[in-house]
Formats: C-alpha cells, sequence, structure tokens
C-alpha cells in the first residue's frame, strides 16, 4: 500500500512485532484524535444518546463549513463507532507504551 506521493507506509520499515504495535499505537493515536471520554459505569442508554448525538452532528451536511468557519481548518470526521473500535484495537503491551512516550518525548531517540 502507498502512501500519498507514492512514499512506501510507516509499516513497510518494522521489522519486529513490537515495532509494528508502535505504528499500530501511534497510528491509533492519530484515528482517535480526541475523543469524548465518559467515566466507567455510565449507563449504556446514556452513552448511546451522546453516541447518536455525535453521529447525528457529525454526518449533518452543513458540519464541515461550519467547523471550517469557527475552527479556521478542515473536519476530520470520525463517526463514534469508528473511533470506539479504533480505542478497543490500541496495542496495550507496557513496553510499547513506554518506547512510544520515548519517542514522541523530547528526549534524543532511542537506538534501534
Amino acid at each position: 500500500m502507498a502512501g500519498q506521493g507514492n512514499l512506501p507506509e510507516l509499516e513497510t520499515f518494522a521489522k519486529t512485532e513490537r515495532e509494528r504495535q508502535l505504528v499500530a499505537l501511534q497510528r491509533g493515536f492519530r484515528v482517535t484524535g480526541s475523543p469524548f471520554v465518559l467515566l466507567p459505569g455510565t449507563p449504556r442508554d446514556r452513552v448511546s444518546t451522546l453516541q447518536e448525538a455525535m453521529t447525528k452532528t457529525l454526518k449533518d451536511p452543513d458540519f464541515p463549513k461550519e467547523f471550517k468557519k469557527m475552527v479556521g481548518d478542515d473536519a476530520e470526521i470520525v463517526l463514534p463507532n469508528v473511533m470506539d473500535k479504533s480505542i478497543k484495537e490500541l496495542p496495550r503491551d507496557p513496553e510499547v507504551v513506554q518506547l512510544l512516550k520515548k519517542i514522541t518525548g523530547v528526549n534524543p531517540l532511542p537506538s534501534r
């Protein structure tokens, strides 16, 4: 699969399972962006109501242009069901999480 401008996808550079999980974790965070987070134990009917409201808003044909007018940037629409699935599929290996923290931090990159 080629990326924009026929560049290889980042996954093609992963040499180990740990590196593949690292790429998946980073991509998962990009997909989810800024999710709405509810407290554990929030009643399922309230979760469903909020998901339906967000889906309706994001599917409104006027939403992208109103978003651009307010924020000055294009909306990257991720529907609640896609975001929920992406969050559930994030790798949770503590070593991979620590490595992502190192890579995204201010210190020099760790050696491969």
